[in-house]
Protein backbone atom coordinates (compact mmCIF):
# COMPACT_ATOMS: atom_id res chain seq x y z
CA UNK A 1 0.00 0.00 0.00
CA UNK A 2 1.28 3.99 -0.79
CA UNK A 3 1.47 6.21 1.45
CA UNK A 4 0.97 9.12 -0.97
CA UNK A 5 -2.64 10.88 -0.43
CA UNK A 6 -4.08 13.05 -3.30
CA UNK A 7 -2.68 17.15 -3.13
CA UNK A 8 -6.27 18.55 -3.80
CA UNK A 9 -8.81 16.36 -1.91
CA UNK A 10 -6.25 14.65 0.79
CA UNK A 11 -7.78 10.88 0.05
CA UNK A 12 -5.08 7.75 -0.38
CA UNK A 13 -3.49 7.23 -4.00
CA UNK A 14 -3.60 4.01 -5.55
CA UNK A 15 -1.61 3.20 -8.40
CA UNK A 16 -3.50 2.01 -11.63
CA UNK A 17 -0.81 1.57 -14.36
CA UNK A 18 1.51 4.91 -14.97
CA UNK A 19 -0.87 6.70 -13.06
CA UNK A 20 -2.00 7.31 -9.42
CA UNK A 21 -5.54 8.47 -8.59
CA UNK A 22 -7.56 8.79 -5.80
CA UNK A 23 -11.50 7.71 -5.36
CA UNK A 24 -12.50 11.34 -6.24
CA UNK A 25 -11.16 10.60 -9.68
CA UNK A 26 -8.08 13.19 -9.37
CA UNK A 27 -5.14 11.52 -11.15
CA UNK A 28 -1.03 12.12 -11.10
CA UNK A 29 0.91 10.56 -14.16
CA UNK A 30 4.15 8.36 -12.83
CA UNK A 31 7.40 10.50 -14.67
CA UNK A 32 9.18 8.13 -16.69
CA UNK A 33 11.99 7.53 -14.16
CA UNK A 34 9.82 6.83 -11.61
CA UNK A 35 8.97 9.85 -9.35
CA UNK A 36 5.42 11.24 -8.58
CA UNK A 37 4.49 15.10 -9.08
CA UNK A 38 2.50 15.94 -6.26
CA UNK A 39 3.51 20.22 -5.47
CA UNK A 40 0.17 22.00 -7.06
CA UNK A 41 0.65 25.40 -8.14
CA UNK A 42 -0.80 27.43 -5.14
CA UNK A 43 1.82 25.03 -3.14
CA UNK A 44 5.16 26.32 -4.44
CA UNK A 45 6.81 30.06 -4.66
CA UNK A 46 5.59 30.81 -8.12
CA UNK A 47 9.05 30.01 -9.65
CA UNK A 48 9.60 28.80 -12.93
CA UNK A 49 11.74 26.34 -11.21
CA UNK A 50 11.34 25.35 -7.61
CA UNK A 51 13.85 24.49 -5.32
CA UNK A 52 17.68 23.74 -5.78
CA UNK A 53 18.96 24.58 -9.74
CA UNK A 54 20.24 22.10 -11.92
CA UNK A 55 24.08 23.46 -11.45
CA UNK A 56 23.44 23.18 -7.91
CA UNK A 57 22.51 19.79 -7.45
CA UNK A 58 25.23 18.61 -10.18
CA UNK A 59 27.70 20.70 -7.47
CA UNK A 60 26.53 18.95 -4.43
CA UNK A 61 26.53 15.22 -6.13
CA UNK A 62 29.83 16.16 -7.14
CA UNK A 63 31.19 17.04 -3.80
CA UNK A 64 29.30 14.13 -1.86
CA UNK A 65 30.26 11.50 -4.28
CA UNK A 66 34.46 12.58 -2.94
CA UNK A 67 32.98 11.49 0.27
CA UNK A 68 34.00 13.67 2.57
CA UNK A 69 30.13 13.88 4.49
CA UNK A 70 30.14 10.02 4.29
CA UNK A 71 30.79 10.08 8.46
CA UNK A 72 27.72 11.70 8.78
CA UNK A 73 25.75 9.43 6.12
CA UNK A 74 27.53 6.65 8.45
CA UNK A 75 26.08 7.91 12.15
CA UNK A 76 22.46 8.64 10.82
CA UNK A 77 22.42 4.97 9.82
CA UNK A 78 24.09 4.33 13.20
CA UNK A 79 21.87 5.83 14.98
CA UNK A 80 18.59 4.57 13.27
CA UNK A 81 20.01 0.98 13.68
CA UNK A 82 20.21 1.79 17.30
CA UNK A 83 16.09 2.33 17.27
CA UNK A 84 14.83 -0.20 14.70
CA UNK A 85 17.57 -2.92 13.94
CA UNK A 86 16.33 -4.96 10.92
CA UNK A 87 12.58 -4.62 11.81
CA UNK A 88 10.47 -3.66 8.95
CA UNK A 89 9.72 0.64 9.18
CA UNK A 90 8.90 2.88 7.23
CA UNK A 91 10.89 5.91 6.01
CA UNK A 92 11.05 8.99 4.75
CA UNK A 93 13.65 11.69 3.73
CA UNK A 94 11.98 15.47 4.14
CA UNK A 95 13.85 17.51 1.21
CA UNK A 96 16.10 13.86 0.10
CA UNK A 97 17.60 16.42 -2.72
CA UNK A 98 19.62 13.80 -5.08
CA UNK A 99 19.76 11.04 -2.53
CA UNK A 100 22.71 10.80 -1.19
CA UNK A 101 21.46 9.52 2.12
CA UNK A 102 18.12 8.68 1.00
CA UNK A 103 19.64 5.82 -0.83
CA UNK A 104 22.38 4.92 1.07
CA UNK A 105 20.13 4.21 4.17
CA UNK A 106 17.69 1.87 2.04
CA UNK A 107 20.33 -0.11 1.35
CA UNK A 108 21.27 -0.51 4.98
CA UNK A 109 17.79 -1.60 6.29
CA UNK A 110 16.50 -5.43 5.19
CA UNK A 111 12.88 -4.68 5.90
CA UNK A 112 12.67 -0.58 4.75
CA UNK A 113 10.28 0.85 2.84
CA UNK A 114 11.76 4.35 1.96
CA UNK A 115 9.91 7.33 0.63
CA UNK A 116 11.90 10.65 -0.65
CA UNK A 117 10.05 14.08 -1.32
CA UNK A 118 11.86 17.41 -2.47
CA UNK A 119 10.28 20.44 -4.00
CA UNK A 120 13.18 20.51 -6.83
CA UNK A 121 12.86 18.88 -9.75
CA UNK A 122 16.18 18.19 -10.63
CA UNK A 123 16.96 16.96 -7.29
CA UNK A 124 14.21 14.40 -7.47
CA UNK A 125 15.47 13.30 -11.23
CA UNK A 126 19.10 12.70 -9.80
CA UNK A 127 17.35 10.68 -7.16
CA UNK A 128 15.50 8.74 -9.53
CA UNK A 129 18.78 7.90 -11.88
CA UNK A 130 20.38 6.80 -8.97
CA UNK A 131 17.97 5.16 -7.55
CA UNK A 132 17.60 3.03 -10.98
CA UNK A 133 21.31 2.33 -11.27
CA UNK A 134 21.38 0.70 -7.96
CA UNK A 135 18.00 -1.36 -8.85
CA UNK A 136 16.22 -0.20 -5.38
CA UNK A 137 12.91 -1.37 -4.47
CA UNK A 138 10.33 -0.32 -2.27
CA UNK A 139 11.92 3.18 -2.70
CA UNK A 140 9.44 6.04 -3.51
CA UNK A 141 9.84 9.87 -4.90
CA UNK A 142 7.60 12.69 -5.12
CA UNK A 143 8.03 16.36 -5.75
CA UNK A 144 6.13 18.18 -2.71
CA UNK A 145 6.22 21.06 -0.48
CA UNK A 146 7.56 20.05 3.31
CA UNK A 147 4.43 22.58 4.19
CA UNK A 148 2.31 20.19 1.82
CA UNK A 149 3.15 16.67 2.74
CA UNK A 150 1.86 14.40 0.30
CA UNK A 151 1.69 11.59 2.72
CA UNK A 152 -1.39 10.17 4.54
CA UNK A 153 -1.38 10.90 8.31
CA UNK A 154 0.48 9.26 10.68
CA UNK A 155 2.66 6.94 7.65
CA UNK A 156 6.53 6.92 9.02
CA UNK A 157 8.24 5.54 11.81
CA UNK A 158 10.81 7.52 11.08
CA UNK A 159 11.84 10.70 9.21
CA UNK A 160 14.86 12.44 8.52
CA UNK A 161 15.26 16.24 7.84
CA UNK A 162 19.23 17.38 6.66
CA UNK A 163 20.02 21.16 6.78
CA UNK A 164 16.69 21.82 4.85
CA UNK A 165 13.30 23.77 6.63
CA UNK A 166 11.23 22.32 8.94
CA UNK A 167 7.12 22.32 9.31
CA UNK A 168 6.40 21.37 12.94
CA UNK A 169 2.80 20.78 12.19
CA UNK A 170 3.22 18.98 9.28
CA UNK A 171 6.28 16.57 10.51
CA UNK A 172 3.78 15.52 13.37
CA UNK A 173 1.12 14.56 11.37
CA UNK A 174 2.50 11.99 9.17
CA UNK A 175 4.60 10.39 11.91
CA UNK A 176 3.31 7.58 13.67
CA UNK A 177 3.16 7.68 17.51
CA UNK A 178 6.69 6.43 18.63
CA UNK A 179 8.14 7.78 16.24
CA UNK A 180 11.65 9.05 15.48
CA UNK A 181 12.73 12.22 13.98
CA UNK A 182 16.32 13.09 12.82
CA UNK A 183 17.56 16.52 12.60
CA UNK A 184 20.46 17.44 11.08
CA UNK A 185 22.38 21.17 11.11
CA UNK A 186 25.50 22.56 10.79
CA UNK A 187 27.73 22.61 13.75
CA UNK A 188 29.24 25.51 15.61
CA UNK A 189 32.58 24.84 13.07
CA UNK A 190 31.55 23.71 10.08
CA UNK A 191 33.15 24.94 7.07
CA UNK A 192 35.15 27.37 9.37
CA UNK A 193 38.41 27.55 6.68
CA UNK A 194 35.88 28.46 3.92
CA UNK A 195 34.41 31.05 5.85
CA UNK A 196 37.16 32.45 7.03
CA UNK A 197 38.76 32.77 3.38
CA UNK A 198 35.90 34.38 1.98
CA UNK A 199 34.81 36.80 4.90
CA UNK A 200 36.64 39.67 7.21
CA UNK A 201 33.79 38.59 9.79
CA UNK A 202 32.68 35.19 10.69
CA UNK A 203 30.24 34.13 12.47
CA UNK A 204 29.95 30.24 14.26
CA UNK A 205 26.85 28.85 13.31
CA UNK A 206 24.36 28.04 16.26
CA UNK A 207 22.17 24.88 16.33
CA UNK A 208 19.44 25.27 18.55
CA UNK A 209 17.40 22.26 19.21
CA UNK A 210 13.59 23.02 18.42
CA UNK A 211 11.22 23.01 20.79
CA UNK A 212 8.50 20.71 18.56
CA UNK A 213 5.14 20.43 20.19
CA UNK A 214 4.59 16.41 19.79
CA UNK A 215 7.81 15.59 19.93
CA UNK A 216 10.40 14.76 23.12
CA UNK A 217 14.24 15.53 22.26
CA UNK A 218 16.03 11.91 23.26
CA UNK A 219 18.98 12.52 22.42
CA UNK A 220 21.77 14.94 20.71
CA UNK A 221 25.04 15.01 20.15
CA UNK A 222 27.64 16.55 17.59
CA UNK A 223 30.35 14.88 15.44
CA UNK A 224 33.19 16.61 13.15
CA UNK A 225 36.07 16.08 11.24
CA UNK A 226 39.19 17.59 9.39
CA UNK A 227 39.92 17.04 6.30
CA UNK A 228 42.28 18.51 3.54
CA UNK A 229 39.82 19.79 0.48
CA UNK A 230 41.27 19.83 -3.04
CA UNK A 231 40.71 22.34 -5.60
CA UNK A 232 38.37 20.23 -6.98
CA UNK A 233 36.34 19.62 -3.97
CA UNK A 234 36.48 23.17 -2.64
CA UNK A 235 35.15 24.50 -5.79
CA UNK A 236 31.87 21.89 -5.85
CA UNK A 237 31.59 22.80 -2.43
CA UNK A 238 31.55 26.47 -2.57
CA UNK A 239 28.72 25.66 -5.39
CA UNK A 240 26.40 24.15 -3.71
CA UNK A 241 26.46 26.20 -0.13
CA UNK A 242 24.89 29.64 -0.16
CA UNK A 243 27.69 31.28 -0.35
CA UNK A 244 27.46 30.87 -3.82
CA UNK A 245 25.15 33.79 -4.25
CA UNK A 246 26.28 35.85 -1.81
CA UNK A 247 30.21 36.39 -2.64
CA UNK A 248 31.67 39.03 -3.95
CA UNK A 249 33.42 38.05 -7.63
CA UNK A 250 36.81 38.81 -5.74
CA UNK A 251 36.10 36.87 -3.17
CA UNK A 252 34.90 33.86 -4.97
CA UNK A 253 38.15 34.26 -7.46
CA UNK A 254 41.04 33.93 -4.54
CA UNK A 255 39.20 30.71 -2.99
CA UNK A 256 39.39 29.02 -6.55
CA UNK A 257 42.65 29.67 -6.83
CA UNK A 258 43.73 28.08 -3.51
CA UNK A 259 45.10 24.79 -4.74
CA UNK A 260 43.82 22.77 -1.46
CA UNK A 261 42.76 24.19 2.23
CA UNK A 262 42.05 22.38 5.73
CA UNK A 263 38.53 21.98 6.00
CA UNK A 264 36.22 21.30 9.34
CA UNK A 265 33.02 19.71 9.33
CA UNK A 266 30.54 19.77 11.52
CA UNK A 267 27.23 18.41 12.64
CA UNK A 268 24.63 18.36 15.20
CA UNK A 269 21.88 15.78 15.28
CA UNK A 270 19.22 16.30 17.21
CA UNK A 271 16.71 12.65 17.76
CA UNK A 272 13.39 13.40 18.60
CA UNK A 273 10.32 10.70 19.77
CA UNK A 274 6.68 11.23 18.63
CA UNK A 275 4.68 11.17 21.94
Amino acid sequence: MLLFKCPVCNQPLEKKERVLCCKNNHSYDIAKKGYINLLLANQGNHFLEEGDKKDAVVARTAFLNTGVYDYLRQEIIKTMKSYFGDEPFNFCDLACGEGYYTTEIHQNFPEIQTYGVDISKAAITALCTRKNILGLQNFHMAIGNLDYLPFVDESFDCLLNCFAPINKTEFKRVCKQNGIYIRVLPGPNHLLEMKEALYKNVRLNEPKEENLEGFTLIDKKIISNVTIADNYQIKALFDMTPYAVKTSPQAKEKLFSTPSMKLTTEFAIFVFKKL
